[in-house]
């Protein structure tokens, strides 16, 4: 199966408004995504135009926002159970019993720092997953096809997937026709059959192909 990354495809038609959006995967054709890629599938992307399009449209990831570490742990200073060991000390204050303003204040403290390193921890184990887990592509570039790590392709990648494979990113259908499992985006059990012209969404775990290509 050969599949190409989305975008927006083909020009609105003349008689629409001049201000009318122009239609996007979904309802562009084949031959109109191709050409508003300028890619031909019979080669697919050359490497310095790969570089190019990288360099527009970055990785085909989700980009993360990390915050500082410094401000992640004074956060832990403020929520219900924070606040209310944190006006207990007030109390104390005001009351005069110091001890025990010190005794919350280190039931405070310790709290935010095992929160923190727990926190840490389960995000250093998720990265890690992630890593192993990570989605592999078949694509064709300068006339061969090779693999590489989703999160690499460009918009224009001639893809070819396969029974098992994972849908790498938001494509449509060159050639052939499958099956695809779409539960974990949709939350629908049954299988969904795709051909040729149709989208395949990121994510989606390919069945069965009931035709090949190549």
């Amino acid at each position: 199966m050969r599949a190409t990354p989305n975008e927006t495809k083909s020009k609105p038609a003349p008689s629409k408004p001049a201000n009318a959006k122009p239609p996007g995967i979904a309802s562009a054709s084949v031959p109109d995504t191709l050409a508003a890629l300028k890619v031909n599938p019979e080669t697919g992307l050359a490497h310095s135009e790969v570089d190019i399009r990288r360099k527009q449209h970055g990785y085909n990831e989700v980009a993360e926002t990390k915050g500082h570490p410094a401000l992640k742990f004074l956060k832990k200073f403020w929520g219900i159970s924070a606040w209310m060991l944190e006006l207990i000390m007030v109390l104390s204050a005001v009351l005069g019993k110091y001890s025990d303003l010190v005794v919350v204040a280190a039931l405070l403290v310790i709290n935010a720092v095992l929160s923190f390193m727990q926190e840490r921890r389960a995000a250093g184990v998720v990265a890690a997953l992630r890593k192993r887990l990570q989605v592999n592509a078949r694509v064709r570039r300068d006339s061969s096809w090779q693999v590489i790590t989703a999160r690499e392709l460009v918009p224009g990648d001639i893809v070819r997937v396969r029974p098992g494979d994972i849908i790498p990113a938001d494509v449509k259908l060159l050639t052939g026709a499958l099956t695809v499992d779409q539960s974990a985006l949709t939350g629908e059990s049954k299988d969904a059959d795709k051909g040729y012209g149709e989208v395949l969404s990121s994510g989606s775990v390919v069945r069965r192909a009931k035709a090949t290509a190549w």
